[in-house]
């Protein structure tokens, strides 16, 4: 009898220390779920390059709550919203507190260093447009004044224009045209899957399929489009001047 009570005895302590680490485990857990983002260990995400060419270099940040970009050199550039997003954003040293975009925003930057750091709770990303110091191949007689929003404004939108970029962005309906044109050396990304019949005078006519995120450089000619697909053709023209 007096060994079962010794038992029972040992039994109960070891019952209740493993209920109060089980408590002390979960009250840890909780702990470090509820901290805030700047107590987190900070982890650095490098861009990805989604195109590179001599004249211009595109990348893709994706950053989740908490996560940052190490400081590091830009050259002047476009950035594009893919997503709603607030940042604590540093340039040049100088802490410049926090930044908000909604998706579409477009904003441009001067060359210099810069790091980003998600401070919000949902994923932020966006598109980097850099420009590169090589001169850009002669346009011609093709002009930034003569491109699609100046034939077909209700399909063409500038979202963006200074001396360096211009960002237009294209939605095209399914059997809509947009007539011959001028265009200058561009860059092209998709906003959806789509398919077009593209005329140029360098390249003549062909049909061409694209899906959401492809990205191509044309240089600067005369070209026409007419979606020939079944769903609205929605892409970015980011012209370099």
């Amino acid at each position: 009898m007096k060994r079962s009570k010794e038992f029972l005895t040992v039994f109960m302590v070891i019952a209740f220390a493993s209920v109060f680490l089980s408590c002390k485990n979960n009250e840890k857990k909780d702990t470090e779920k509820d901290k805030p983002i700047e107590e987190l260990a900070v982890i650095t995400v490098s861009p990805v390059v989604i195109f590179e060419n001599d004249y211009a270099k595109v990348s893709k940040i994706s950053l989740a709550p908490g996560e940052s970009q190490a400081t590091h050199e830009g050259e002047i550039r476009l950035i594009y919203a893919l997503s709603d997003f607030s940042i604590d954003w540093e340039e040049q040293g100088k802490k410049l507190g926090a930044k908000t975009w909604k998706k579409g925003d477009v904003h441009f930057h001067e060359a210099g260093t810069h790091a980003a750091r998600n401070n919000g709770t949902t994923v932020a990303e966006w598109l980097v447009f850099a420009k590169k110091s090589t001169d850009l191949p002669e346009c011609g007689e093709n002009t930034v004044e003569n491109d699609a929003t100046s034939v077909s404004p209700d399909f063409a939108q500038t979202l963006f224009e200074n001396e360096a970029f211009k960002m237009t962005q294209v939605n095209l309906p399914v059997g809509e045209i947009i007539p011959m044109h001028s265009g200058i050396n561009r860059i092209l990304y998709s906003l959806t899957d789509y398919n077009l019949n593209y005329e140029s005078d360098k390249e003549g006519k062909l049909d061409k399929a694209f899906t959401s995120g492809d990205i191509h450089w044309h240089e600067a000619c005369k070209h026409a489009l007419e979606n020939n697909g079944d769903t609205e053709a929605k892409f970015l023209v980011v012209s370099y001047r």
